[in-house]
């Protein structure tokens, strides 16, 4: 999970790179499968659409609360 107060491009392309090397760093979850999801207080509508286009997850976080923003036809991307 990629958390951000304004999420740039740069944050999206941060998660691809932690995803990919994910099983380097922790061998022992070689066999389950990982979703990323980045967390934001402001994201544009752009953004978000990167976002979901890469397969992640896109949450808000607003008024200490935690929801997820994703449209019905999003399909999370397993690493």
């Amino acid at each position: 999970m990629e958390v951000k107060s304004h999420l740039r491009e740069e944050g999206i392309s941060q998660l691809k790179e932690i995803m990919n090397n994910f099983r380097m760093f922790f061998p022992e979850h070689k066999d389950k499968k990982i979703y990323g999801i980045i967390a934001a207080v402001d994201i544009s509508v752009a953004l978000k659409k990167r976002v979901l286009e890469a397969g992640f997850y896109a949450a808000r976080i607003q008024n200490e609360t935690f929801s997820l923003d994703t449209s019905g036809e999003f399909k999370a991307k397993a690493f």
